[in-house]
């Protein structure tokens, strides 16, 4: 088995543990936030130490600038054992990743925000060569006349509210997932955010709240039109309207994508359109979404007017539901995630299904021993027409050293047509993670 191949199926070490265990960087708060502290006993069982961010003064002329600077490490190293259909082996897992970020605000009107970041190996969704260093993000938030919302440069970008099947094809899970618009992949029936693919461009982003609700608009462009002054078609708009109505989250949404690629089908894509929902009832997070394609806007068209035809106006329509509920007021934590989604197909190709139904369940625990300090969780994913999918499960004892926490996972993989392997595939893994808020 090659290097890279053994980097990738180990990368389901990271999969084991997430999203129950791991801190996206987006922030999204799935169940992470049941693990976000493992300790709450008084006497800890290693003290540590957490440094807040650094405040620096830049002088230009007579103007002083404050500089809060920070940062974030964490590094990984074990191994697995991988049981795929007759075949054994074996191999070892290291990951390292660095961001400082810094941000210098002058007044409340303007700010300056930065990331570094350091990833070996390099990340597959970076496309920096020089791994060891690069810029990450850089933008500005800018406040004009006290009620418009102004962001501009690069940045990584977030809408929605989908936790298990927002980021499904960011590990090894579908290794046959394909890049084109004909193919229910990373930039469509899973991957639940419309802006998944923001921090490639540079953007614009415009938000205009008034009273409770909020109007988005934002631009994109990236350097592959080869283009020194992009035009219309070069970059992507997508923009969002939410309203809250008697305690209920509306939010519609939409985006075009750049439309210079003409016939290049694996870089095309079709317009996106959706509605999303969510409302807390009793502590339970009860939210929606559908999302589609625009196949034709013709049809579209004689939709809306009544004719034959329209009813194909959608290239696929993925719509996902979701319950979430964490209780935190005493220990342990308990906390658990639902989702179920359906992909409609208006014209289904030869080996296709008009639908398509799956689920997604997440059962985590935090704070459990004597001191409080070992985690919990589960994950079942399962695909009810062709009975595909995996079991996985993880256990992390933290502060088992300084700054250090020991996860171990287990994950089983089933299902003819799951991905590139025959029937079956059984993943067991053990890792150190080394981590330091500076």
């Amino acid at each position: 088995m090659s290097f890279k191949k053994s980097l990738s199926i180990i990368f389901i070490l990271f999969a084991i543990f997430s999203p129950a265990f791991s801190d996206e960087e987006a922030g999204e708060d799935a169940l992470d936030s049941l693990f976000e502290d493992a300790e709450d006993r008084e006497e800890a069982v290693v003290t540590e130490e957490v440094n807040s961010a650094t405040d620096y003064n830049v002088q230009l002329g007579t103007i002083k600038f404050p500089i809060e600077i920070s940062g974030k490490l964490n590094t990984e190293f074990g191994g697995a054992y991988i049981r795929e259909s007759d075949s054994n082996d074996a191999t070892v897992y290291f990951d390292f990743k660095n961001y400082i970020y810094f941000t210098t605000r002058p007044d409340k009107y303007l700010a300056l925000k930065g990331v570094l970041k350091t990833s070996m190996p390099e990340d597959d969704d970076d496309s920096e060569t020089n791994n060891l260093l690069y810029l990450y993000e850089m933008y500005i938030d800018y406040l004009m006349l006290n009620r418009i919302y102004i962001t501009a440069g690069k940045k990584k970008s977030v809408w929605g509210n989908i936790r298990l099947f927002s980021s499904y094809y960011t590990d090894s899970d579908n290794d046959d997932a394909t890049d084109d618009d004909t193919s229910d992949n990373v930039k469509d029936a899973q991957y639940t955010n419309v802006l998944y693919d923001s921090r490639d461009y540079i953007s614009g982003i415009i938000k205009l709240p008034f009273g409770n609700h909020t109007i988005t608009a934002l631009a994109m462009y990236n350097e592959e039109s080869s283009k020194s002054n992009p035009g219309t078609k070069d970059m992507s708009f997508a923009g969002s309207a939410e309203f809250i109505v008697f305690g209920t989250s509306i939010n519609f949404f939409g985006r075009r994508f750049p439309l210079n690629y003409g016939n290049d089908s694996k870089n095309s894509q079709l317009p996106i359109v959706g509605i999303e929902l969510k409302r807390t009832i009793l502590g339970f997070d009860l939210y929606g979404q559908s999302m589609a394609r625009i196949s034709d806007g013709y049809k579209l068209k004689n939709f809306f007017k009544g004719e034959s035809g329209g009813e194909k106006m959608f290239n696929r329509v993925i719509s996902t539901a979701g319950l979430y509920r964490l209780w935190s007021d005493n220990a342990p934590y308990v906390g658990f995630n639902f989702e179920f989604q359906n992909i409609y197909r208006p014209a289904p190709g030869d080996d296709e299904d008009y639908f398509t139904n799956r689920f997604a369940f997440e059962l985590g625990l935090a704070k459990l021993g004597k001191n409080r300090n070992i985690k919990v969780a589960a994950q079942w994913n399962h695909n009810i027409n062709d009975k595909s999918g995996f079991v996985k499960g993880g256990l992390i004892f933290s502060r088992v050293m300084p700054h250090c926490d020991w996860k171990n996972g287990i994950k089983y993989e089933y299902g003819e047509n799951a991905t590139s392997f025959d029937k079956y595939k059984l993943t067991v893994g053990s890792y150190l993670t080394i981590s330091l808020d500076y």
